[in-house]
């Protein structure tokens, strides 16, 4: 399992920029005591100007956005994470979304599959492969 962590939140304030991630890495492994857990520090998730944004991916997986997360919110994400990991698609409400976490999602990105017919969500057609928030 890996968590997409933007390394640029908050973004428009440059004078903080980058915290967020380093924040939320060091609480992650406090929580953790050792456990591991894979980070991946992207340059942005798209999530501007909502700071404190994380994903969800997998392969073959939706990808979910959550925006506003702060590291008070490192036991919920771990919980989403290891939710999303179990499910077989990664689409909410195939896996349970921690109640502190469910207002947050800013996105759902659905991935076209070799199972998903043209014109189907995540089939490939033009509009299609997002889910409407």
């Amino acid at each position: 399992m890996t968590l997409l962590v933007c390394a640029t939140c908050p973004r428009y304030d440059p004078q903080h920029s980058g915290e967020f991630s380093h924040a939320l890495t060091a609480g992650i492994a406090e929580h953790l005591g050792g456990d591991k857990v894979g980070i991946r520090h992207v340059q942005c998730l798209g999530g501007c100007p909502r700071d404190g944004v994380v994903a969800l991916d997998g392969p073959g997986k939706a990808r979910v956005r959550f925006s506003r997360l702060t590291v008070d919110d490192t036991d919920a994400i771990l919980r989403a994470a290891h939710a999303h990991d179990a499910c077989f698609t990664g689409v909410p409400g195939d896996w349970e979304i921690p109640g502190t976490l469910a207002g947050r999602i800013s996105s759902i990105t659905l991935k076209r599959t070799a199972h998903t017919p043209f014109g189907a969500p995540g089939g490939g057609q033009a509009g299609q492969g997002r889910a409407p928030l």
